[in-house]
């Protein structure tokens, strides 16, 4: 006899399970969403500058005066912080630097850590007179919705799941804690 007569239902049945399993990787593969891929290029200013006056003007509706008040206080704070940042990365290098010597200086590379820290310090309260200046550019009515902007950028996000969290946009805000929610 024939092999195949002999155990034609375990044939058919492997037949089935390949196909299956092709089918199966197939749909895996093809249906597999796209992962989004870090950008690593810098982002074109003019292009960014038009969307950041654009969220100025519909999310604060900003005029065109503040607009460019904002983008300028921007650049100088971008322009102060790149500064820090690279100063930073030098002190950095200089403690790992240390690190690699036949006999390293902890003290050294404590008082590196100390400039290193002050100078993060000092971006952190640069940071915060931005958003200050940031306030006082808006009119009355337009502080609240800074605040409700402000609320939607930094609210916690879910431990580990920062993709799950709905993108910033009007119709998505939700008001903070201690300011009633407007109809």
């Amino acid at each position: 006899m024939d092999i195949f007569k002999q155990n034609r239902y375990l044939f058919v049945v492997i037949i089935l399970l390949v196909i299956l399993n092709l089918a199966t990787i197939t749909m895996l593969w093809l249906g597999k969403p796209e992962q989004r891929q870090p950008r690593l290029d810098q982002p074109n200013p003019a292009e960014e500058q038009n969307r950041i006056s654009q969220i100025l003007k519909d999310e604060l509706g900003f005029d065109k005066q503040q607009i460019d008040k904002y983008l300028q206080i921007r650049r100088e704070h971008r322009e102060k912080v790149r500064m820090l940042n690279d100063e930073i990365r030098q002190v950095k290098k200089q403690m790992f630097d240390e690190v690699l010597k036949d006999i390293p200086k902890p003290e050294f590379s404590d008082s590196l850590l100390a400039i290193s820290q002050s100078k993060q310090a000092e971006i952190e309260r640069m940071t915060f007179q931005h958003f200050l200046n940031l306030k006082r550019l808006c009119k009355p009515e337009q502080q609240n919705k800074l605040k409700l902007l402000m609320h939607e950028l930094f609210r916690e996000q879910p431990a580990g799941n920062v993709e799950k969290q709905p993108p910033l946009l009007p119709g998505n805000r939700r008001p903070p804690p201690n300011l009633p929610e407007k109809r």
